[in-house]
């Protein structure tokens, strides 16, 4: 069994045009998240899964490996399944999604993502979540949370607030948890990605949803993480003062 990593990385950027180019300190965005991942332990692979020319020349440059996908990709995981088919992988393997605009992501994490879903045979994905602690977030769309069951196994996704407090009552500490965009997938999920239908998917604009629906079982692992996503200027100035 292998485990291979791959960061899809487009260009284009409704909030923040070009951001995987943006710099600090002399390096763009997409090699920081490049050089973060290379030291996750369980990852045997690392590829950037992009649409442009810069992007790959930024990563070869760095001494990074890169393949190019069709721009017509319309999320991160068909770029993944795009690019698979240049990375000979077998139905066996594991594929990491690490996303490009995550930068302070602790490698740590994605090991962790790769141990739950080997050590539970059942399940055909993991990903990463963590306690909500700023209240804000809890009604705040950008961020997406996540409702689990008994098992730990994800129950559904949203940008609205889950799970709805009807009464207003004291809830217990953790209830609230946010998504942290990193999933590990068996290949054999991938190879039939684009065949599974959706209805919600493009409703909340969350890709994950796809999965669920068509009764896929996700581990879901909280974790602590200071990792921050980079969606606006205001958020790589952020990362800027962090760093």
């Amino acid at each position: 069994m292998n485990i291979i990593g791959v960061i899809p990385a487009r260009l284009k950027s409704t909030r923040f045009p070009e951001k995987m180019l943006a710099k600090i300190k002399g390096k763009t965005l997409i090699e920081m998240v490049y050089a973060n991942a290379r030291k996750a332990n369980s990852l045997k692979e690392l590829y950037v899964a992009t649409d442009n020319v810069k992007i790959r020349n930024v990563i070869e440059a760095a001494g990074g490996k890169a393949i190019m996908t069709p721009a017509s990709c319309k999320s991160g995981t068909e770029r993944i399944r795009e690019a698979l088919k240049s990375i000979r992988a077998n139905m066996n393997d594991i594929v990491v999604n690490i996303q490009g605009d995550e930068p302070l992501l602790e490698p740590a994490l994605i090991d962790k993502a790769v141990k739950a879903l080997i050590a539970d045979k059942t399940c055909d994905a993991s990903t990463l979540a963590c306690v909500i602690t700023d209240p804000k977030e809890i009604s705040n769309t950008s961020v997406v949370k996540i409702v689990t069951d008994n098992f730990s196994n994800a129950m559904y996704f949203s940008r609205s607030i889950i799970p709805h407090n009807r009464d207003g009552v004291k809830l217990k500490p953790g209830i609230y948890l946010k998504h942290i965009g990193l999933y590990a997938y068996k290949k054999s999920v991938l190879d039939r990605w684009l065949k599974l239908d959706s209805r919600y998917e493009n409703v909340e604009k969350l890709e994950q949803l796809r999965m669920l629906e068509n009764g896929c079982k996700m581990k879901v692992v909280v974790v602590r993480s200071k990792s921050i996503g980079i969606d606006t200027k205001q958020d790589f100035a952020r990362l800027k003062k962090l760093i």
